[in-house]
């Protein structure tokens, strides 16, 4: 059996790296893994068969991603009776291999807090009335709004008591490209309107439309229009049907579910009321101003003078409290020999897995709408149950010079929560945090190839990586960057050398079709040997690496204009702002001087107070340009000079347009599967890749 790196027995002490025979293997040749470029290490020959302790290893995986993925767990969505039992699922598999579980006191749980969904609250305190200019009679116009009838609170909006002045803003479209800004004609007037925004988008049927013909762009999409309002400091946002579009109401989630934590009262408005309106105020109905803006593409926005809305909206969040299972394989050290440094055994390797899933669905579902148990047995309970095996392996093995903390993260699916907290609130001092080795979709080995990305994020580990895996058999397609839509960007984002691990993507990713008996359990056998190598190594070789600050070339974007800016989101920090957890090297915003831990509030003449806004203000510029971009740091406000970048160009293979920040790279190649588009235009809203569609493959989105 191939072994790991470790020192020699007799004739002192030496370090011998993991060979065959003493031999490194490996000849390079490339190929393409999702659209980028990449390494492929000649394999040696896979066994045919396995030995009978990887026979017993592939029966203790098969039975781990099975139970993980059992209906009863509930696809181990947060707040579930399901995910909470996974967690002490993990727990006792630590305790039960003997690994130390009192890292947090006397338990293996590192607790956080997360938002798990949002309610509308009760009828008494979701109000709203129209109120206009006195009529004939002296008294002011009243027009009272039944909740549910005449309007409907929307999840993506704040909560609280409102009266703010009406302004009608066309379709609420900011296009520089286009020629097209519904916000120009109440530029002169005062921030914290509520401003009555049209859905779709100016000329939707007609084929030479600038806004991409008869497709929806990504100025159509509910989120955008919310984002652009919110960039012109308007006070509140009243959405109203298009003249197609019936006088329904939108469901309460439509526009999104509220993750961006806005504070403005956003609502929809049935139509015949707003044309009620429009028609007291301008003197004009609201189908006919529509047809003028779409005949002449020109806006037609409009103070309402005299005429707001007043009321109150209650949105009840729900939040559950997140849990991380840690557990430490302590080190024993190395004492110093000849010219081989001591190792100190506080020095520590994290090994990590999320196993949180997407439960039900929801908006993170790349099959929307359907409410159905999404499994999550290769994304991640594959990782979770590898997570597992692994600790056995190395418990079994005896102590290494460094410790080994491995630690099963929640909260991945909605932003990177729970490794994100880990990096924030450390079990093991970051100073004593050599590398992070990430599993995530482990359990679809194809063609002996393995994906590995951070191979460049410190020194020795492409080297390191080469030979293991060649050792073990396997093919690989290796990426230097250490940020992307996983665990392992939290570490890196604190300087920590990463290496993240995956076997590609399939078109079951978040669907309820990713199932256990789909997984490859030989395939994970041999992945486990070669984690086990890896962490081996990197616990046991006398010089760590040391953290190399890459440039990444993997980048996707989306919308076509979008300039590149290079910052890295932290969906964990709370705050009115956009919040970044550090900057990609060389980008544009590492040499406008950002700095992980600043927030982003304003971008040129857009406020900014989160992602989506940000997005969207980016796009309202070109690659070249120079903005300014103010940023909270350390409590006061610092102006910063950005040249932005030109765009990067899309990754091959997606229906639709998708907006994912620079220095994210797509962990899961698009080639290989669809996205269907949602309601609200925007398609999968995959948080935790910050990958969401912001250009409707058809104009069927109904944004």
């Amino acid at each position: 059996m191939i072994q790991g790196g470790g020192w020699s027995e007799g004739g002192g002490r030496r370090w011998r790296p993991v060979g065959v025979g003493g031999v490194f293997v490996g000849a390079v040749v490339t190929f393409l893994c999702g659209g980028a470029t990449a390494e492929e290490s000649r394999p040696v020959p896979a066994p045919v068969e396995l030995s009978p302790a990887e026979t017993a290893a592939r029966e203790r995986l098969r039975d781990a991603v099975a139970w993980l993925a059992a209906p009863d767990r509930e696809g181990r969505g947060p707040g579930t009776a399901g995910i909470a039992a996974a967690a002490e699922w993990v727990a006792r598999q630590f305790a039960t291999l003997g690994l130390d579980t009192t890292v947090i006191g006397e338990e293996p749980f590192q607790s956080f807090a997360m938002t798990l969904e949002a309610t509308l609250g009760p009828a008494v305190d979701n109000t709203a009335e129209i109120i206009g200019p006195p009529d004939a009679s002296g008294a002011p116009q009243r027009i009272a709004l039944a909740l549910g009838e005449d309007f409907t609170p929307l999840a993506a909006g704040g909560t609280g008591a409102f009266d703010l002045p009406l302004a009608f803003a066309g379709y609420g479209i900011t296009a520089p490209k286009e020629g097209y800004d519904d916000y120009g004609p109440l530029a002169s007037r005062g921030k914290g309107e509520a401003v009555i925004v049209l859905r779709q988008e100016p000329q939707k049927d007609n084929p030479h439309s600038v806004f991409d013909g008869n497709q929806a762009s990504q100025h159509a999409a509910l989120a955008r229009k919310v984002a652009n309002a919110s960039e012109h400091e308007a006070g509140g946002v009243v959405f109203c049907n298009d003249v197609a579009e019936g006088d329904g109401l939108m469901s309460f989630t439509r526009a999104g579910e509220g993750s961006e934590k806005r504070s403005l009262p956003i609502l929809h408005v049935k139509r015949h009321v707003i044309d009620d309106v429009i028609r007291r105020s301008l003197g004009r109905d609201l189908a006919t101003i529509q047809q003028g803006i779409d005949d002449k593409l020109e806006p037609a926005s409009a103070a309402l003078d005299g005429w707001r809305i007043k009321g109150r909206i209650a949105i009840d969040r729900t939040e559950t409290q997140g849990r991380n299972v840690l557990a430490i394989l302590p080190g024993a050290g190395a004492a110093a020999a000849g010219d081989l440094p001591a190792i100190d055994p506080r020095q520590t390797i994290v090994l990590g897995a999320h196993y949180d899933h997407l439960g039900y669905g929801g908006s993170n579902s790349a099959a929307p709408g359907e409410k159905a148990i999404h499994h999550g047995a290769d994304d991640n309970a594959s990782g979770t149950a590898l997570l597992v095996e692994v600790a056995r392996q190395l418990k079994e093995s005896g102590p290494l010079p460094r410790t080994v903390l491995f630690a099963a993260f929640s909260g991945e699916e909605r932003g990177l929560l729970g490794s994100g907290h880990y990096a924030a609130n450390p079990a093991v001092p970051l100073a004593d945090t050599v590398a992070m080795v990430n599993l995530d979709m482990v359990g679809r080995l194809v063609d002996d190839k393995i994906i590995v990305h951070g191979t460049g994020t410190g020194t020795g580990l492409e080297q390191l990586v080469d030979r293991l895996v060649a050792a073990r058999g396997f093919g690989v397609a290796k990426e230097a960057g250490g940020f992307g839509p996983s665990d392992h960007s939290s570490f890196y984002a604190k300087k920590i050398p990463v290496l993240h691990l995956f076997t590609g993507s399939h078109a079951d990713y978040h669907r309820p079709t990713d199932t256990a008996e789909k997984i490859n359990y030989d395939g994970m056998v041999r992945i486990a040997g070669l984690v086990a190598d890896i962490v081996r190594e990197l616990a046991t070789a006398p010089e760590k690496p040391a953290y190399i600050e890459v440039a990444s070339t993997m980048f996707a974007r989306g919308g076509g204009d979008r300039p590149y800016f290079g910052s890295i989101p932290d969906f964990g920090k709370p705050g009115k702002g956009y919040a970044i957890s550090g900057v990609t090297k060389d980008s544009p915003a590492a040499k406008g001087g950002l700095q992980g831990g600043d927030l982003i509030v304003r971008v040129g003449e857009s406020a900014i107070t989160g992602l989506e806004d940000f997005d969207s203000a980016l796009r309202k510029h070109r690659g070249g340009e120079t903005v300014t971009v103010v940023v909270v740091r350390a409590g006061a406000e610092v102006t910063l000079d950005v040249t932005l970048g030109q765009p990067r160009p899309p990754r091959a293979g997606f229906h639709g347009e998708f907006a994912l920040e620079p220095g994210q790279p797509a962990r899961h190649d698009p080639a290989h599967f669809q996205f269907q588009a949602a309601e609200d235009g925007r398609s999968v809203v995959a948080r935790p890749q910050r990958m969401r569609m912001i250009r409707p493959a058809s104009k069927e989105c109904n944004p």
